[in-house]
């Protein structure tokens, strides 16, 4: 699948986020790296990608630039930033709670005062595992994935000032964008220091 998240179209034509140097999670190919990149002149992305792409390079038009990396980005030597955006496609609704506390402390520390965390995760009563934190030390595995709420995310993510949070929009197979409404959305914005 090579089609753009919807959420993430929708917050760069309102405006919600400015595309300039951004660090994708778990990219995979790169259908959303290219994406922003590909709108902005001379504009930079990084992307950790699931699949082993070291090395690789993608120049969309517009003279953007996006590099893919194979990594953890939760790891000391992760790139350090600072970024305009971090955007996770998926990546947090697959993770342990013991590992979440390494996602967590990444949009504090990566985005650039102004710069904003973005995150795609499955929604509780539509995809994943209504199971609490506590049940994930005695279960093996996640069940499917952690499901969220609108309140745990805010929760999660308190540190940071909501942009917006709602449902992923559907899309038709003939779409040129990526949706189901299963999925939460959220962009949270690291507020300016002052």
């Amino acid at each position: 699948m090579s089609k753009p998240d919807e959420n993430l179209v929708s917050c760069l034509d309102r405006g919600l986020i400015t595309p300039g140097r951004a660090l994708g999670l778990q990219c995979g190919p790169g259908r959303n790296a290219l994406y922003p990149t590909a709108r902005i002149r001379g504009g930079r992305g990084r992307s950790l990608p699931h699949g082993d792409r070291r090395g690789r390079r993608a120049r969309p038009r517009g003279g953007a630039e996006v590099r893919f990396r194979r990594g953890d980005a939760f790891a000391t030597g992760a790139p350090a930033g600072p970024y305009d955006l971090v955007y996770d496609p998926g990546c947090f609704h697959h993770l342990p709670p013991h590992r979440r506390i390494s996602c967590l402390a990444l949009p504090k520390r990566v985005p650039a005062p102004d710069g904003h965390f973005a995150l795609t995760c499955f929604a509780a009563g539509r995809m994943g595992s209504g199971l609490p934190d506590a049940a994930f030390h005695h279960e093996p595995g996640l069940h499917g994935g952690l499901a969220c709420t609108p309140e745990s995310l805010r929760r999660a993510f308190s540190d940071l000032e909501e942009s917006g949070l709602r449902a992923v929009r559907r899309q038709s197979a003939d779409s040129v964008l990526f949706g189901e409404d299963f999925l939460w959305t959220g962009v949270f914005r690291r507020a300016a220091r002052t």
